[in-house]
């Protein structure tokens, strides 16, 4: 019979119960299982969860430890690695506190662990169905390095909009003729979310695809939970002309027990050990087996994201629209009152603000249609709303009224604001273009110009790095950028130079209407007289619907066919532009045309 526990023993009992709360309480393992769950359903989606910080020292990954400690129960062995080794003070130390709180037995082979925690490491011993692998995650986020807003992340991710990640791939690939990312190399996780697979080095990446084991990322600090199921696709991110390749040192093997097929790193008795601290010691004991992990022929470059299709398939013959682009009855009304606001306002009343509710009516009923191979012209003075009908068309402000119609898009049967966002603004990387008055507003500027004009191409499914290097080199010396500064950041370049660099993005796709919002303002007069005679050629030689704003009736003669003037956001003249400039009728046409005349 077993002897009654002592007053002691009770207490210790007390405080050892205490302390295994504090660490993970029973409500923070199923908030934490929640998410697991529904990472699982998503794979490669970042999950929030809500749960404290783990009281644990830094550097033990609180991430990783809160999903182990809500997975692991009684019955299963734990295995923890730091670096890929077994005895360091981290993996040592955690083992033991996991065990003893959880009640789990703890191991260092993996091949009887059902739960591994790592940091940096996949182990060389491939996992199998039933063992689950969990990651310390210092960064979730595989765009944080190409994108600072975790809004615009966010947004990134919804639409499949990574050409971002594409063109630091294409910047690596310029500045050092390789690919040179390891650790955290972005993958493609069952052909719809990139994953960063930090912190893992690039030699683990093919272990992950279609691999049978259950692998779980936590972040502590962002409280993110995402995973990677058995048999997922997990494909690198890399050019279809530029081979996944990991690291390895040629020659080389292990200085202790001899292994040249496992991950190497610098250290031992011949200069490179395995980071594998079981591995090895089983490896050199012959109880390992060789060649274990060969890159499987199946990992081939990532296919590009399917991009939703809206061109339309019609019977050839059926008639199609004369225009590419209309816009009818456009309005922009920022305030309160919406249509109600419009009384009161306009030329008429020489105001564009409401005099019943003070809202300011930034243009109203403003229709226009454009065909293949013509330009439009809006002009303007400051404030007279032709920006703003611009913005509206490109759908960057929701008209108040009014709708935008694209031949391309269901015959131009349905408006452009009944599509769902992301269709709207993948039409803007193949079929809308927009030249920005400023070209910051269209450039990043702290990236190449080719990879400016590769960031369009990556964006519309372009997977070549040959292929985009030709196209973007052919675009930017179309807009006389020398060759030589094609791998130099646009920051480096002059206010004329990046606004070429912006022309060649916006032309990169062929799309069949290019917008064009005061393209030649605050540029020096030669300068701008030249970018106009750019221009001037490249509508000239192209079928492409244009609409070119601007308040300098030169810039709107020099490139468009027909123009219509606009005054306090209504439309007071339209016509050829030959004969507006040669003959305006209303007294608002006349002073613009005499101002361009000086």
């Amino acid at each position: 019979m077993t002897a009654a526990p002592t007053t002691r023993s009770v207490r210790e009992m007390a405080v050892d119960a205490e302390q295994r709360a504090h660490i993970l309480d029973e409500g923070a393992k199923r908030e934490i299982r929640r998410a697991a769950l529904v990472a699982v359903c998503v794979p490669g989606y970042q999950v929030p969860f809500g749960s404290r910080e783990m009281p644990v020292a830094r550097g033990w990954g609180s991430g990783g430890l809160q999903v182990t400690l809500a997975v692991v129960g009684g019955s299963d062995t734990v295995k923890v690695i730091d670096q890929g080794d077994d005895g360091g003070v981290n993996a040592v130390n955690l083992r033991r506190m996991i065990a003893g709180t959880t009640g789990c037995a703890a191991d260092t082979d993996t091949r009887s662990a059902t739960v591994v925690q790592t940091r940096h490491r996949i182990p060389e011993e491939p996992l199998g169905a039933g063992q689950v692998l969990v990651y310390q995650v210092p960064v979730p986020e595989p765009l944080r390095g190409v994108q600072k807003s975790v809004v615009e992340c966010a947004r990134m991710h919804a639409d499949g909009d990574y050409s971002a990640m594409w063109v630091s791939l294409y910047e690596d690939l310029v500045r050092n003729g390789v690919i040179t990312k390891s650790t955290g190399y972005p993958v493609l996780v069952g052909g719809r979310y990139v994953m960063a697979t930090s912190p893992v080095p690039r030699w683990d990446v093919p272990k992950l695809h279609r691999c049978a084991h259950l692998n779980l990322y936590g972040a502590g600090r962002e409280k993110r939970i995402y995973a990677i199921p058995p048999h997922t696709d997990v494909l690198p991110l890399t050019f279809d002309d530029v081979p996944f390749e990991v690291e390895q040192v040629p020659g080389a093997s292990c200085g202790y027990c001899g292994s040249g097929t496992s991950f190497l790193v610098e250290g031992g008795p011949t200069g490179y050990v395995c980071s594998d601290s079981d591995w090895c010691t089983r490896f050199a004991a012959g109880d390992a087996a060789d060649e274990v992990h060969p890159l499987p022929e199946s990992l081939l470059p990532a296919e590009p994201p399917q991009r939703t299709e809206v061109r339309e398939r019609r019977p050839v013959g059926e008639d199609r629209p004369e225009w590419v682009l209309r816009a009818e009855g456009i309005g922009k009304v920022h305030g309160a009152g919406g249509a109600a606001a419009v009384a009161g306002t306009g030329p008429d009343t020489g105001t564009a603000i409401s005099p019943g509710t003070g809202a300011v009516v930034a243009a109203w009923d403003v229709t226009f249609d454009v065909a293949a191979g013509e330009a439009l012209g809006v002009i303007g003075e400051s404030g007279s709303g032709k920006s703003t009908v611009l913005r509206c068309v490109m759908g960057d402000e929701p008209a108040t009224a009014g709708t935008v119609h694209l031949a391309a898009v269901d015959g131009g049967r349905s408006g452009l604001h009944e599509l769902d966002p992301a269709v709207r603004r993948a039409l803007r990387v193949d079929t809308l273009s927009l030249v920005h008055q400023d070209p910051a507003a269209g450039l990043d500027l702290r990236v190449t110009a080719g990879g400016n004009v590769a960031e369009r191409l990556t964006a519309a499914g372009w997977r070549g790095f040959r292929a985009i290097r030709e196209r973007a080199a052919e675009l930017l010396e179309r807009v006389e950028v020398p060759l030589s500064r094609m791998d130099d950041p646009v920051a480096e370049f002059s206010g004329g130079m990046r606004q070429r660099v912006q022309i060649a993005k916006a032309l990169a796709t062929d799309p069949p209407v290019l917008l064009l919002d005061e393209p030649t303002t605050g540029l020096d007069a030669s300068v701008a007289a030249g970018v106009l005679d750019l221009l001037r050629g490249l509508l000239g030689e192209r079928d492409t619907a244009a609409v070119v704003v601007s308040h300098d009736f030169a810039v709107i003669e020099a490139l468009t066919d027909r123009s219509i003037v606009m005054q306090l956001g209504r439309v007071v003249e339209s016509g050829l532009t030959d004969q507006l400039f040669a003959d305006p009728h209303h007294p608002y046409t006349q002073r613009l045309v005499a101002a361009a005349r000086r």
